[in-house]
């Protein structure tokens, strides 16, 4: 898993945090030099490469990136996924750090550990003193507020503030105030607010210091800036489509963050249009930053060409205008019939398996609770069900509450879903609702989690063409397998369905097809390892969790998903089981073997009968118009049409011959079916 003070060390602090972007220099900074313990922790960054996966992690003071996992950790977009590119903004950790102590940001280099720029700041006490200005930057001569809590409440304490690199008592403060808020300290306040109503008039970057009882003992310091005046309009920082986009997604998606110039952005004057009409989008906007969110059910058409255009103007009267053209990519609209089995898992109580379902599990359990809310109790030593809702949340993770927030908050990643997972005309923002079965191996003690459930059998006389269909909430870690496997004799024997793992320990043959002796072969120290029922020792090689015969015949079924990846595994699987067909014995297994490697969702397990000879319905441009045709035999079909996919009555095509038909290209769009009503 990517689990992903002295006078003088203040001022050493001081220096990093303040950092300010030279060239293209990457940089990231943090807003405050101190932090209290579970306050955000907001660091901004600038110049950096734009990579989906670039990243910012927190480590302990002296840990290096790469040696151990970050304490807390976010892609440049503010996502566990990485699904927008973005050269310069912010990440906020909104739960902050519980220990106190000395802590290193990092922007890291696309979901590895090259550094391209750190800050230093320091986590408090949660009885120490600090200092807070209420914005980062203001304007020359702009009123400065400084609040301060925990302070030692002599009367001469005292808040100067100096240009940056200056050490108080070297020079006077450029302005300064007792704690009371006069020049003569006359009441002792441990708490409070200093107002510098004039503000400073020279334009730079500036210390506010929290000193005491008419000394320089720095007891806290809180860096700022002022700006010159400048006339910007916003600034486009990222946006999702990117213009010129091939690959956007089947649905009208819009986001985008921009800098407010000079001036904030109103909300007012941010108008988004989608295809030449106005739409109506979400606006957070702030002193620092705005974001622009808008999206639409609607279903576009594969290979579409769309384009949003945004105009956002701020509080000097600058407006900027954007244009993002995108076609939409390829992605599959999944239909099911009716089921011949299915199981959605929302009438077992949590904590169970259906019924008939088995579970066998050689997970290490080191806490025998049974708790729902602890990743590490005894409940998610096997396959269980759980409610899905449950990942909203947060749980306890290694059975120790007091682990990082980031840790704890760390399974919402779970519900996380790609872009293109589209199901009967609808994009989905879930895989699982209700009940769902999970195996877990993430946040949890002990060297290895190795799980199995199987179904009961079921009947499938006189049914063919035979699928399995399920809700695959999977996550990848580069020591872990997923496998879903087939049986039409009550369990005796196993056929494959599919085996999930790291693209790096797939292992091909010269001719690049993989090489499955090799593969499931290979000993591997990362490897789970177990002890069966009669004391012997298994595991460590990928094919110890393999039930189907270790044949060459199972290359065309292992498939790579990437490591540490929250969207990659998530989708509909609908899998053909072709020895189930006309079976009266037919169960399935899933297998979920790792050490700490995340988990393995199911959710809506069905069986189901797809003929195989359904028709291919095709599209060519012709003179006139467009050819609608069809293979196979056409008694009983009716090619229907409407203006979306998702909503709206199906009419036949007037004008069909046969097995095709012309229809007029009229410049909007529609879609067509083949129906046997």
């Amino acid at each position: 898993m990517n689990m992903k003070s002295s006078k003088t060390a203040a001022i050493a602090w001081l220096a990093l945090g303040c950092m300010g972007a030279m060239g293209q220099t990457p940089t990231v900074e943090s807003d405050h030099l101190e932090y209290l313990p579970g306050e955000a922790i907001r660091l901004s960054f600038g110049s950096g490469p734009g990579n989906r996966k670039d990243w910012i992690g927190i480590y302990p003071d002296g840990v290096v990136p790469g040696a151990q996992g970050a304490t807390a950790w976010r892609y440049v977009d503010g996502t566990t996924s990485g699904t927008t590119g973005v050269t310069e903004g912010a990440v906020t950790f909104g739960s902050g750090l519980t220990f106190a102590g000395p802590w290193y940001a990092y922007l890291l280099l696309n979901d590895g550990y090259e550094v391209l720029a750190q800050v230093h700041f320091v986590v408090v006490d949660a009885s120490a003193p600090v200092v807070r200005r209420d914005k980062a930057t203001y304007a020359p001569g702009e009123a400065i507020s400084m609040t301060f809590t925990n302070g030692p409440a002599a009367a001469k304490d005292w808040i100067g503030v100096y240009p940056e690199g200056v050490l108080p008592g070297t020079v006077s403060a450029t302005v300064w105030r007792y704690t009371d808020g006069g020049t003569s300290g006359q009441t002792g306040v441990a708490s409070g607010t200093v107002t510098f109503g004039s503000g400073l008039s020279k334009a730079g970057r500036y210390t506010a210091y929290l000193l005491a009882n008419d000394g320089y003992e720095v007891l806290a310091s809180e860096p700022f800036r002022v700006l010159a005046p400048v006339s910007a309009p916003p600034k486009l920082v990222s946006a999702s489509p990117a213009d010129g986009e091939t690959n956007g997604f089947p649905t009208p998606s819009f986001s985008a963050t921009l800098l407010p110039g000079s001036g904030q952005v109103l909300a007012s004057g941010v108008t988004l249009s989608f295809d030449g009409a106005s739409v109506v989008p979400a606006v957070e906007t702030s002193t620092e930053q705005t974001v622009v969110r808008y999206s639409d059910e609607k279903l576009l058409a594969p290979g579409s060409a769309h384009a949003f255009r945004l105009v956002a103007e701020n509080t000097s009267g600058l407006r900027v205008t954007n244009e993002f053209r995108f076609v939409v990519g390829s992605y599959s609209n999944v239909a099911l019939p009716p089921p011949i089995v299915f199981e959605s898992f929302d009438s077992v109580q949590e904590g169970n398996l259906p019924p008939g379902w088995k579970g066998r599990s050689y997970s290490d359990v080191t806490n025998p609770d049974l708790d729902l809310g602890n990743l590490d109790s005894a409940t998610y030593g096997a396959w269980t069900v759980v409610n899905s809702d449950r990942f909203l949340g947060s749980f306890i993770t290694y059975s120790n509450p007091e682990n990082p927030a980031s840790w704890q908050n760390d399974y919402k990643r779970v519900l996380n879903i790609g872009p293109r997972v589209v199901l009967d005309g609808k994009r989905l923002s879930r895989l699982a609702t209700g009940g769902m079965l999970l195996g877990n191996s993430g946040y949890r003690n002990g060297r290895s989690q190795v799980l199995f459930v199987e179904t009961p059998d079921f009947n499938l006389s006189g049914k063919r063409d035979v699928y399995l269909a399920f809700h695959a909430l999977w996550e990848q870690n580069q020591d872990s397998i997923a496998a879903t496997e087939y049986s039409t004799d009550g369990g005796a024997s196993w056929l494959p369905v599919a085996y999930w793992l790291d693209p790096a320990d797939i292992l091909r043959t010269e001719s690049g097809d993989v090489d499955v002796e090799a593969t499931f072969g290979t000993e591997r120290g990362d490897v789970a390892r177990y002890t069966d029922e009669s004391g012997a020792e298994l595991g460590g090689t990928y094919g110890a969790f393999v039930a189907a015969p270790l044949t060459q015949a199972l290359a065309g079924y292992v498939e790579p998903r990437i490591n540490d990846d929250s969207t990659d595994g998530k989708r509909i699987e609908v899998r053909r089981l072709p020895a189930a067909d006309n079976q009266s014995r037919v169960r399935v297994r899933f297998t979920h073997a790792g050490t700490d490697g995340w988990y393995f969702g199911v959710d809506n397990f069905g069986l189901y009968s797809i003929p195989a000879s359904v028709p291919v319905l095709t599209a060519t441009s012709v003179a006139g118009g467009i050819r609608l045709a069809w293979s196979g035999d056409a008694q009983g079909l009716v090619l229907e049409q409407r203006d979306d996919v998702a909503t709206g009555a199906w009419t036949p095509v007037p004008g069909v011959a046969g097995n095709e038909v012309v229809v007029p290209a009229t410049g909007t769009q529609r879609w067509f079916r083949l129906s046997t009503r």
